[in-house]
């Protein structure tokens, strides 16, 4: 199986190997080294391929929703696929490096960006939808390794950003498949602040025209159990 992992060339394996690069020790890593052909190679910076990896997201011409009746307009696979090896390496660079670094430089200035076009600032170049909800689900993703590392303070803040974009979806007719990003986002953050989300999740559910996925009412119903266990 590690055979497997290490000669394959895809996006997560690269990632894992960079991380095996940085934290094998002792026989482990003279032995990867080998394998792998290090020294013929310069070691990536993380940050360099993280940033990278975001590039190709949003470059990439052809990507697009797909359509699945369980989860609703959802990423496409090799779209996920990079969003799994930025995960892995953020949380190989630890939370306040992938705050400070990722979600502050690189992931919300994009966010700003698609809402001031939408507004009609001048100026400003069109980012397709499906980027957008690329970057709000590895935001839910991110922040999770923010309450895995005890900063709930700081995903609460990004929990009520997202929360209140989510409270005017309807009334800025914003996109499904972004709208179903941005819920899914927020299920992952909802420890921060479970009652607060949960009430806002469960206005958005009430008030949308839409058939909403199976997956996300399962989410919903996490966050509500959520919900009473801190209550309780």
């Amino acid at each position: 199986m590690w055979h497997d992992i290490f000669i394959s060339q895809s996006v997560i394996n690269k990632a894992m190997q960079l991380v095996a690069r940085q934290r094998a020790k002792g026989e482990v890593r003279n032995c990867l080294r080998a394998f792998l052909n290090w020294e013929k190679n310069a070691p990536v910076d993380v940050g360099f391929m993280v940033s990278k990896l975001l590039l190709t997201i949003q470059l990439c011409p052809k990507t697009e929703f797909q359509s699945s009746e369980k989860f609703g307009e959802d990423l496409s696979d090799n779209t996920w696929e990079y969003i799994f090896a930025i995960d892995l390496l953020c949380c190989h660079q630890k939370w306040i490096w992938t705050h400070d670094n990722i979600i502050s430089k690189e992931l919300w200035p994009v966010m700003d960006k698609w809402i001031k076009y939408r507004k009609g600032h001048a100026n400003i170049a069109y980012t397709p939808d499906i980027i957008i909800a690329s970057i709000l689900r590895l935001i839910g993703r991110l922040g999770q390794l923010g309450l895995k590392e005890g900063f709930p303070s700081a995903v609460k803040n990004i929990s009520s950003v997202i929360g209140m974009f989510i409270q005017h979806a309807q009334d800025e007719d914003i996109p499904w498949g972004i709208q179903l990003a941005a819920v899914y986002a927020l299920c992952d953050l909802s420890p921060s602040n479970p009652a607060e989300i949960s009430k806002i999740l469960e206005a958005w559910r009430k008030e949308t025209a839409h058939s909403v996925p199976s997956a996300v009412l399962s989410c919903l119903e996490e966050v509500s159990s959520l919900c009473a266990e801190e209550i309780g």
